[in-house]
């Protein structure tokens, strides 16, 4: 009965989704209040961007930014970074503004400065999901976030939240965690850890490692991509060919075992083996570029967070209804759906916000089959 009532209300989502797909219409959106960080991660290069930050918008540019996606009909706002708890200036408005809006939001953290008042000051705001990122336990997740200390503050967090929530039912909580070849024999102790607490769902998902060869293959009217999900210290992440079977086996290993927490392995479906050893997702009709708006730290909107150079307008200065969907815009989203554009095999993105109605029914065919024991995931 939890499949079938899960399935009917993605399925009502992902109608809705194809219907903004297929007139270029926004429905979500991922916001970048900053591009600054306060960790040094191994798998993402966000932080060596070099932003000094001087051309975010202020407070009141972020709220003229989410009135004009509300006229868009943006129904949620993911409020990302860098670590946009930098922004403390606007962050808290921004959420409370999107609730008086209409909008759902949605907020990442590393909670490196997550302290008690700020979780006060999210729950005050009206957030609806707070995601912490958490790669391991202790020191090794430490290492892989490149700051000493980073998982105390996570533990300090979560022992935050779940106190001063208490009985209210939002914001929910959950976890996020990028597998690679640096952690996923760790992820069932990850797991085992997070069951103290009342957490919402944990989501694994895996790493998203872009091809140089790749990038340089995918200028748009002369405009390279800039991915945030590059090695940092030199060396590939990705599953070894000698490491694949112990990984799979992992996966399947918890897929098996019944959790007090909720593992979402949605994501692990749609993988196939050069997923693992090469960091290439199946190719699929894009609704990332269609669907999901990308609003940079100064308010420059992109058809997608890999091109934000590639500009369509900016939404705290310029008419909303003349940047989604314009000329510009639509070049861009032609590229893409011919396949023009190699790097979006090494994208993981849409994996998370690209399902369509056929890509749904097929995972819940497979969820079901698996759970009568006619598939088994390998």
């Amino acid at each position: 009965m939890r499949l079938l009532t899960g399935m009917y209300h993605e399925l009502k989502g992902n109608l809705k989704r194809e219907l903004c797909h297929l007139r270029v219409r926004p429905l979500c959106s991922i916001a970048f209040l900053t591009y600054r960080c306060t960790n040094c991660c191994k798998t993402c290069n966000i932080w060596q961007q070099g932003s000094d930050g001087s051309d975010e918008l202020d407070r009141d540019g972020w709220l003229r930014v989410v009135g004009n996606m509300s006229r868009l009909g943006v129904r949620t706002m993911e409020i990302f970074g860098g670590d946009a708890l930098l922004r403390k200036d606007a962050i808290f408005d921004v959420i409370r503004s999107c609730r008086e809006h209409g909008m759902e939001t949605y907020f990442p953290t590393n909670a490196n400065l997550c302290d008690q008042e700020t979780v006060t000051r999210l729950m005050d705001s009206c957030l609806d999901m707070l995601y912490v990122s958490v790669d391991d336990i202790g020191e090794a997740h430490d290492q892989v976030r490149g700051v000493q200390g980073n998982f105390a503050k996570v533990e300090n967090a979560l022992e935050s939240f779940f106190r001063l929530r208490g009985d209210r039912e939002t914001p929910r909580l959950g976890i996020v965690c990028t597998l690679s070849r640096l952690n996923f024999r760790s992820f069932p102790r990850l797991v085992e850890f997070m069951e103290q607490y009342p957490v919402s769902v944990v989501y694994p998902r895996y790493l998203a490692e872009f091809s140089p060869k790749g990038i340089a293959a995918s200028s748009v009217e002369g405009l390279l991509p800039e991915p945030f999900y590059l090695s940092t210290d030199g060396g590939s992440h990705l599953i070894r060919s000698d490491e694949l079977a112990e990984f799979k086996e992992m996966v399947a290993a918890m897929k098996r075992r019944r959790h007090k927490v909720y593992v979402d392995w949605t994501t692990y479906y749609s993988s196939t083996d050069a997923t693992y050893l090469k960091g290439e997702y199946p190719q699929a009709s894009c609704r990332v570029a269609t669907t999901l708006m990308t609003v940079c730290p100064n308010g420059d909107v992109s058809p997608c967070p890999m091109y934000r150079n590639y500009v369509l307008g900016n939404l705290a200065r310029e008419n909303p209804e003349a940047i989604w969907g314009n000329d510009k815009h639509r070049r861009f989203v032609q590229a893409q759906q011919s396949g023009q554009l190699p790097v979006c095999l090494n994208c993981n993105i849409k994996t998370y916000h690209n399902s369509s109605i056929p890509g749904k029914l097929k995972y819940y065919g497979i969820r079901a089959a698996e759970k009568s024991g006619f598939y088994k995931w390998s």
